[in-house]
C-alpha cells in the first residue's frame, strides 16, 4: 500500500514520523526538509480550494454536490460514493461567518467537518459528534486567547456575547484563517434520498457575520489568485516553499507552542516576508533526501495498526488531528487528503499482496468477511476501488463499491443486511475485471476491478466505528486471489 515518496511531479507522498528538530538554529539542509514536508498538504489545498472556488465563486460559499461520484469526477483522489458533499472555501480573514446546519433525522450519518489550511480536522458538527442542528459562528481569533473547536452553548452556563454565544447554538474557533467545510450525507444511492439531501444541502447556509472582536484583517482575502498553479513554480519542491512563503505568514500551526520552531526552520529555510530564495545547493537533491528520511514512516508503530490477515490502519491519533506530527499529515494529504477523525471514520488498508494489489486478465480476490461489521446505529461501511490513478473504475454496471446498502447477500442467496439483524454469518466480496462478468449468484457481491486486470486500489471505509474497530479487535476479511469466477 506504500505510495511513490517522490514521482515526476508529486513530492511526498508518504512520510512519517521521525525524530524531533534540534531547538537550535538549524542548518539550511535540515530546515529546507522540514519546510517540504511542512508544507505539503498547502499543494492539495490549493487543488481542493481552488477547483470549489471555480464552481462557487467565492469563499465562504456552498458548492452543492447533487450526484454521487462517478469515473470522469476527477477532482479528488479517492472519491467517496456513500455521500452527497456541500463544499465550501473558508476564508476568516476580514469577517466571522455563520453556518446553518438543519434538523436531520437520526438514523442518517451526517458530518459537517471543518479543516484548517493544513487538512486539520479541527471540528466536527454530525450524527455523532456534536449533533446539534442550529446556528454556529465561526470565527478566527489571531491572539490564540480562545480554545480551538466546537463549543456547544447548551454545555456553558453564560450564553452572553463574551462566549460567543449570543443569539448562536453555538461557536467554532478556528487555527487558520483559511480552510475547507466539507459536509457530507450518508446516501442510500435512491433518487427519493438524494431529494431529501438536496433538501438538507438546500437548507444549509453560511453568511458573513460582523466580527466579534475589534480589529484590522488578519491577512489577505482568499481568492484564486492565490491558488492558481501559475503563480508558482512548475517544480513541485520550489512551489510549495513559494506557497510557504506566501500562506504561513498568517496561518499558524495547530498547536501554537510550535510557531517559533516553525517560524525558525521556515526562516533558515530561505522563506522571509512573504518570499522565498533557496538556501541549498540543490533543492531536488535535498527533497529526495527527505524523501528517504522519512520513507518508512508509515511502518512506525506510533503511526499504523498492524491488523489480522495483513490489514493495516492509520493509528487513530495519526488521522485527522496531527498535531505536530507533520509527517503523517503529508502522507495523508497525499494518500487521503480531508481525511476525518478516527472517531468519524477509518481507512483499513490491504497490505498482504505486497505494494499495490494487481490482477491478470483472468484473476479475482475474494473477500471472507467472518461478519457484519461493527458500527454505530448511524454508521455505515463500504468497499471501494480505484484505478491506478486513485479515481473510480469505469464499468458497464456503474458498480463502485459494495457496503451494507448494497444488497450483499450470503451464499444462499439471502440477504446479510435483511430482517434478521443480529445474524452474524460470514459472507464474500469478489473483486475481478470489469469484462470478467461473474455468474447472477455474485452479482450483488461483485466489485467491477480494471477491465483486463492490471493495478488499482481499495479502501475500505467505517463510519462512526464502533470501538472494536478503533481498537483492532474485530477478525478483518480474508483476502485471497483466484481464477476468475464466470460460470
Amino acid at each position: 500500500m506504500r505510495a511513490n515518496f517522490l514521482a515526476a511531479t508529486t513530492l511526498l507522498a508518504t512520510v512519517a514520523s521521525a525524530a524531533p528538530f534540534n531547538s537550535s538554529s538549524p542548518p539550511a539542509d535540515e530546515a529546507t526538509r522540514f519546510s517540504l514536508i511542512y508544507g505539503f498538504p498547502l499543494i492539495p489545498f490549493a487543488k481542493s480550494a481552488g477547483d470549489t472556488l471555480s464552481i462557487a465563486n467565492a469563499t465562504n460559499k456552498y458548492y452543492h454536490m447533487r450526484e454521487i461520484a462517478g469515473p470522469l469526477d476527477q477532482t479528488i483522489v479517492r472519491p467517496n460514493v456513500d455521500t452527497l458533499y456541500s463544499a465550501a472555501v473558508i476564508d476568516l480573514s476580514h469577517s466571522d461567518i455563520v453556518i446553518d446546519i438543519p434538523s436531520i433525522d437520526n438514523d442518517r450519518y451526517w458530518i459537517y467537518p471543518f479543516y484548517d489550511l493544513y487538512a486539520n480536522n479541527f471540528a466536527n458538527i454530525g450524527s455523532t459528534t456534536n449533533g446539534t442542528a442550529g446556528k454556529y459562528l465561526v470565527r478566527y481569533d489571531p491572539s490564540k486567547s480562545k480554545e480551538i473547536g466546537v463549543h456547544l452553548c447548551s454545555h456553558i452556563a453564560d450564553r452572553g456575547a463574551d462566549e460567543g454565544c449570543d443569539g448562536y447554538d453555538g461557536y467554532i474557533n478556528a487555527p487558520t484563517p483559511y480552510g475547507q467545510l466539507i459536509a457530507r450525507f450518508e446516501a442510500m444511492n435512491n433518487s427519493t434520498d438524494f431529494d431529501t439531501i438536496h433538501q438538507l444541502q438546500n437548507k444549509s447556509t453560511i453568511h458573513l457575520a460582523t466580527r466579534s472582536r475589534l480589529g484590522d484583517a488578519t491577512a489577505p482575502q482568499l481568492g484564486p489568485n492565490m491558488l492558481n498553479s501559475s503563480t508558482y513554480s512548475g517544480d513541485i519542491p520550489t512551489r510549495i516553499m513559494q506557497m510557504l512563503a506566501r500562506f504561513a505568514p498568517h496561518n499558524p500551526p495547530r498547536n501554537i507552542s510550535d510557531l517559533p520552531r516553525v517560524n525558525r526552520m521556515l526562516k533558515t529555510a530561505g522563506i522571509d516576508k512573504g518570499h522565498y530564495k533557496s538556501q541549498v545547493r540543490n533543492l531536488t537533491t535535498v527533497a529526495q533526501t527527505a524523501a528517504q528520511k522519512v520513507g518508512v514512516a508509515f511502518n512506525q508503530p506510533q503511526n499504523v495498526m498492524n491488523l489480522t490477515h495483513d490489514w493495516q490502519m492509520i493509528a487513530p491519533a495519526a488521522q485527522g488531528e496531527y498535531n505536530t506530527n507533520y509527517y503523517m499529515r503529508a502522507f495523508m494529504a497525499n494518500w487521503g487528503y480531508l481525511a476525518l477523525t478516527a472517531q468519524e471514520s477509518l481507512y483499513p488498508m490491504y497490505a498482504g499482496d505486497g505494494d499495490t494489489l494487481k490482477l491478470g486478465a483472468d484473476e479475482a480476490y475474494i473477500f471472507t468477511f467472518s461478519g457484519k461489521p461493527p458500527v454505530m446505529k448511524q454508521g455505515f461501511w463500504s468497499l471501494t476501488a480505484y484505478n491506478a490513478q486513485k479515481y473510480l473504475i469505469e464499468n458497464t454496471q456503474d458498480q463502485y463499491s459494495v457496503s451494507d446498502r448494497s444488497g450483499l447477500t450470503y451464499s444462499d442467496g439471502t440477504p446479510v443486511y435483511g430482517d434478521d439483524a443480529g445474524k452474524q454469518t460470514q459472507f464474500q466480496v469478489l473483486v475481478q475485471p470489469a469484462d470478467k462478468e461473474p455468474p447472477k449468484n455474485w452479482t450483488s457481491n461483485w466489485l467491477p476491478a480494471p477491465a483486463g486486470g492490471g493495478q488499482f486500489d481499495l479502501t475500505l471505509r467505517f463510519y462512526a466505528p464502533e470501538d472494536e474497530l478503533k481498537n483492532g479487535s474485530w477478525e478483518f476479511p480474508v483476502v485471497q486471489k483466484h481464477k476468475a469466477i464466470t460460470e
